[in-house]
């Protein structure tokens, strides 16, 4: 009789058995402190913890976002973080039933400048209004845009955008900002500490998912799997203790992707 494996083999291929499935998902590169270029970040700290307690692994593939939900909907990733749910994704993408986070849009611009409140059809002149590339903003944000009263500037980054504001090159910029990621964050990332901005219209919250492939194989499986493991960390506390952790880094330790 012969034996396809070693001893040493059928160790190996045990533990990798024991190990469970392993899941290749998306992270956004420049959503700090959701997610950073380095691989960190709360909802990637929350996504590998929601598979290892379902005994899954979760490998991260850090990319630009606008790349990333392209790869999940074409079933190249498992799983993109962090996406909106909208009509154009509904049916390529799965969602879980809980949100990762609430993404909270806001508009920005100097502090001196003449924009007020959120009737964009008040605002005088045709200011242009800075976005990032393939995000997903509330519907009024969208409303906005195709009223033809608002100019629109894609780039890769919230942070550049506010360069750009600062240095008169946009009028204003989106922002989006939860319990998390505030404001000051995102200033301190753009280097504009010392620059004041104000925050000209608040338009609402919408959630922010860890989405899935619906074309991927391992796609909603993976999706079980990472709501059983998510409703493991709010009943023990962990999404609560990792929302504080993240809270509380300081700005000046913050690993940020350069710009």
């Amino acid at each position: 009789m012969r034996f396809c494996c070693t001893g040493l083999t059928l160790l190996a291929l045990s533990r990798q058995v024991a190990a469970g499935p392993i899941v290749l998902v998306g992270a956004e590169d420049d959503a700090a402190p959701w997610s950073y270029a380095d691989g960190t970040g709360y909802v990637n700290d929350v996504v590998r913890a929601a598979f290892k307690r379902v005994g899954w692994t979760a490998r991260l593939k850090v990319l630009p976002y606008a790349r990333c939900k392209a790869m999940a909907v074409s079933g190249d990733l498992v799983a993109c973080f962090s996406a909106s749910k909208t009509s154009e994704l509904q049916g390529m993408l799965l969602y879980p039933r809980h949100s990762i986070f609430e993404a909270r849009n806001l508009l920005v611009s100097d502090a001196r400048s003449a924009l007020s409140g959120c009737d964009f059809e008040q605002w005088v002149g045709h200011p242009v209004v800075g976005r990032v590339r393939g995000y997903e903003y509330i519907q009024r944000v969208e409303t906005m845009f195709k009223s033809g009263h608002v100019g629109a500037a894609e780039s890769d980054s919230e942070v550049s955008n506010l360069r750009k504001v600062s240095a008169g090159r946009l009028d204003a910029a989106l922002v989006t900002v939860d319990a998390v990621k505030r404001l000051d964050v995102v200033v301190a990332q753009a280097h504009h500490a010392g620059h004041t901005f104000k925050t000209v219209c608040d338009f609402g919250a919408e959630p922010a998912y860890v989405a899935f492939s619906a074309r991927h194989p391992q796609g909603r499986a993976a999706l079980l799997a990472f709501e059983q493991g998510y409703d493991r960390l709010v009943d023990d506390g962990s999404i609560a203790a990792l929302q504080k952790m993240w809270r509380g880094k300081l700005l000046d330790r913050m690993r940020v992707k350069p710009h």
